[in-house]
């Protein structure tokens, strides 16, 4: 554990076995849009729907490593098994790049985030007291951790894929999970970093029962980027059976921790909102960079996943300030509430958006767009994260029972996937058909599916704002809590 003035020595463990996870998966989120439509060459919507569905998986899987590990085989074991199902996956990529092969990788991928994502960030929380005003700056420096892969991740392929081709490009990333395996396999031992599920050990049934499920949320997984209408009843079914067990698990608790669950479901219900627009950054954002935005800027080559490097480089500057104001707010006891930080990243993204839209404004133009505008929107979207994403993870180890953590983590991962999937239905307004050559009709309907994005935001925000008050009124008793929602 730790003291007031200083964060758990294994923050560094989990900082840096999360930066070469996100950078192996930053090889593929990054260039997966690219890779189907310039290597398969699918058409736009199939890309979308793929992509989307792939990105939902990613996020939803967490509920089924959570699970795993509160049920079957601790937080330890399942962030390695998901590290090594990982770097199984980023081989099969490098050395078999056939569509049928392509499908099973990434639900390989989607499988092995499943396992390590939730529970890492489980384990960072559980090393911190209950009411540690540390909390939200902890897991502040953790997520630069992770943005750190994604520059990583967002820079090396690129350059890698241009000189040497996808087999080396997904070679790395399979390295940057040996290195990942290996800083929590030596970390944990250092620093005698404990589970915190308490499970029944019985080494045969549960590796046996572990695998079983495995497989099987591996098969759904295949069916599922195989086939669309698949695709769609499967989400629905996750939603139903995510809401169901957060009911449940309300229903069984007193009433403090009841309405503490309920305002992490309304939480959920932001986040969805939030990455649904998010993501458009792997999907029609892509695709828009790589055909109309000039490549060139000041001179320095910009392609479409360096834009998402700049994100990720704002993150960090952005990052080094907010942690401290967090840390600072937390001490003095007048934190920003973590409802009122959702808000402002939906009116940011609402930001974003805008800046885009105003980017095509000269859309009768046969020049490409600018990229200054681009990039400023970047940079917004990169604060925007900030004042959600971590704070998020820092509100569900806090507000939600111990021994359901890992699957609530899941759960709010579930919460980034249906998003991801949400993102792929609506970057299929912005599909460019193989007979739309000219620039200027292609620039048109990138301002019309923009605008359209940026009026679904504007709708966001307001209900976001009212969920705000909601939370405030259901929760008044942790009010002045330094890590939590203030409500």
């Amino acid at each position: 554990m730790m003291t007031h003035s200083k964060h758990p020595r294994a923050l560094s463990v989990f900082f840096f076995t999360e930066m070469w996870e996100r950078y192996g998966f930053y090889v593929i989120q990054s260039l997966l849009a690219l890779y189907l439509s310039m290597h398969f060459g699918l058409d736009d919507a199939r890309t979308y729907t793929l992509v989307g569905s792939f990105t939902a998986l990613t996020y939803i899987s967490p509920i089924v490593g959570g699970w795993i590990a509160d049920n079957l085989l601790g937080q330890k074991n399942s962030v390695l098994f998901g590290a090594i199902i990982l770097f199984i996956a980023y081989l099969q990529l490098a050395f078999d790049k056939t569509p049928q092969n392509m499908l099973v990788a990434l639900a390989i991928i989607a499988v092995g985030t499943g396992l390590l994502k939730p529970n890492i960030a489980s384990l960072l929380g559980r090393q911190y007291a209950e009411n540690d005003p540390k909390r939200d700056s902890g897991f502040t420096i953790y997520y630069l951790g992770i943005t750190s892969g994604i520059i990583l991740g967002t820079t090396l392929p690129d350059k890698i894929q241009q000189n040497l081709g996808w087999s080396i490009c997904f070679l790395s990333a399979s390295f940057g999970l040996f290195l990942a395996c290996l800083t929590f396999l030596v970390g944990k031992k250092r620093y005698h970093i404990p589970d915190y599920a308490h499970i029944k050990w019985n080494p045969i049934v549960n590796y046996i029962m572990a695998v079983l499920v495995i497989l099987g949320f591996l098969v759904a997984s295949y069916l599922v980027l195989a086939n669309a209408e698949l695709a769609d009843l499967f989400f629905t079914l996750i939603v139903v059976l995510a809401l169901g067990f957060i009911f449940v698990v309300a229903f069984r608790e007193d009433g403090v921790q009841r309405r503490k669950t309920l305002a992490f479901l309304l939480l959920c219900v932001v986040s969805m909102f939030f990455w649904a627009l998010y993501f458009q950054m792997f999907m029609s954002l892509t695709l828009f960079i790589n055909r109309v935005v000039e490549p060139r800027f000041y001179g320095i080559l910009l392609t479409p996943p360096n834009y998402v490097t700049i994100q990720s480089l704002g993150m960090l500057f952005f990052g080094y300030f907010l942690q401290k104001l967090w840390a600072r707010q937390s001490l003095a006891n007048i934190a920003f509430s973590t409802s009122v930080k959702f808000s402002a990243a939906m009116i940011l993204m609402l930001l974003a958006y805008l800046l885009i839209v105003s980017s095509l404004s000269d859309y009768h133009s046969a020049l490409k767009v600018s990229p200054a505008l681009i990039i400023l929107a970047y940079l917004v979207i990169s604060a925007a994260e900030l004042m959600l994403s971590p704070i998020g993870l820092s509100a569900v180890t806090h507000l939600v029972s111990p021994n359901v953590v890992s699957t609530m983590m899941g759960i709010f991962y579930v919460s980034l996937g249906l998003g991801g999937f949400l993102a792929g239905k609506m970057a299929e307004i912005s599909a460019i058909t193989p007979q739309m050559q000219d620039l200027g009709l292609i620039k048109f309907q990138y301002y019309q599916a923009f605008f359209s994005l940026a009026a679904v935001l504007a709708v966001a925000v307001i209900f976001t704002l009212v969920i705000t008050v909601v939370i405030k009124r259901m929760v008044p008793s942790v009010e002045m809590d330094a890590s939590v929602l203030e409500v």
